[in-house]
């Protein structure tokens, strides 16, 4: 995903830019493991991404049980590769998910970073 190998770089995002996205995880060698609206969950839990307002714009929330110390690392590992693809990573915070024990499904709780 090289700009000089990969002409196809976007040049004008659309809105929820989610064949952008997977390609990003894909040059991070991870999956989007599911969708739902706005959020893309990613293998191995460390964070999520959420589409935001203007396509260009890729919300990073990081799970509150993922290790800090990798966090840096993780932003920049997405900082290259979304840049050739005219994505903008931006921290919003944490978020903890809650599995709930009648069913299959889980709630969200979301962090905000202060400013």
């Amino acid at each position: 995903m090289n700009p000089e190998t990969h002409p196809e770089t976007a040049t004008a995002v659309p809105y929820r830019p989610l064949g952008l996205i997977k390609q990003l995880l894909e040059h991070m060698n991870l999956e989007a493991t599911h969708m739902y609206e706005d959020l893309i969950f990613v293998e191995h839990n460390a964070f999520l991404l959420q589409m935001g307002e203007k396509g260009e714009e890729l919300y990073v929330w990081f799970n509150s049980d993922s290790v800090p110390e990798d966090r840096p690392e993780i932003l920049t590992r997405l900082a290259e590769p979304a840049g050739w693809l005219s994505l903008k990573p931006i921290v919003k915070g944490m978020f903890s998910m809650q599995q709930n024990d009648q069913d299959e499904s889980f709630q969200l709780e979301f962090i905000s970073q202060s400013s």
